[in-house]
């Protein structure tokens, strides 16, 4: 490169040999950082040099391969992202839904435990009260104490529901009024029943389990261990029947009388 001393003005700078490799590869790849006097006299050299402009030319396809597989590679990592994302939630759902399996140390559902449960509806012995903030399913009393008006329709429209045999149904009205009413244990309780009803037994479990940490009483305890039954898991039937269930009354004919029938039961699966 020649020039007359000093900082050489744009129009005196020329390259009499080939560029450095660097200058190549700024020319190229960054020319916007570039002295404006060697941009312009890089451009005059690549005009009459064929070599360097193969060079410069390799250099500039280079760069815009790698500009292009820019926006490739964001965008897979998004996709990574929400494979993994969906990867977790994938694992938690199934856990949610295997967690009644897994309960019974893995076991699959004995059949002869599971014939023995059954499901009563809550009307009877259920605390008064149950309807409002606090700790009555709606019996031959006023019903829905404390509920609007559109939610006691919808209360009896499960109602309706369960007695013409339509549980899920049910369940999915009782399902809605409990997620607006999450401190009313009454409606906790029937959707649990219908959920039962309805062969739903993890929701079953889930909300008799719920209901009874409502204070809901044995009724709870009662749909939680023959929806336990009806999961496989015998350990936690046992557990509502006699911690639970017989804690309170140590004469519950019917918690006897299933601990009896579940013994009895499992004595005679082949060993």
């Amino acid at each position: 490169m020649r020039h007359d001393g000093g900082r050489a003005a744009p129009g005196e700078i020329d390259f009499l040999v080939c560029p450095p490799d660097a200058v190549i590869e700024s020319f190229a790849g960054r020319p916007a950082e570039m002295d404006p006097g060697v941009l312009k006299a890089v451009s005059k050299h690549l005009a009459r040099c064929a070599l360097c402009r193969q060079e410069a030319d390799r250099l500039l396809r280079g760069a815009e391969a790698a500009g292009g597989r820019g926006p490739w590679a964001w965008a897979l990592a998004a996709l990574a992202g929400l494979v993994l994302c969906g990867g977790v939630f994938l694992h938690h759902e199934l856990a949610r839904r295997g967690e009644g399996w897994a309960r019974g140390a893995g076991a699959r559902p004995d059949a002869r435990a599971a014939s023995l449960a059954r499901f009563d509806p809550p009307d009877d012995g259920v605390p008064a009260g149950s309807f409002s903030e606090g700790p009555a399913l709606p019996g031959a009393g006023p019903p829905a104490a404390g509920l609007s008006a559109e939610d006691a329709r919808q209360l009896a429209a499960a109602r309706a529901s369960l007695g013409s045999g339509s549980h899920a149904d049910a369940a999915r009205l009782l399902e809605d009024l409990s997620l607006r009413h999450p401190r009313r244990g009454g409606i906790r309780l029937l959707l649990a029943y219908a959920s039962a009803r309805a062969e739903d037994f993890e929701a079953a479990h889930r909300h008799y389990a719920a209901a009874e940490a409502q204070g809901m009483g044995a009724r709870a305890c009662w749909g939680l261990a023959n929806a336990c039954l009806r999961l496989g898991d015998i350990a936690c039937a046992r557990r509502e029947l006699t911690d639970h269930l017989l804690a309170r009354d140590p004469d519950d004919e019917a918690a006897l009388d299933l601990l009896r029938r579940l013994s009895a039961s499992q004595a005679a699966v082949p060993r």
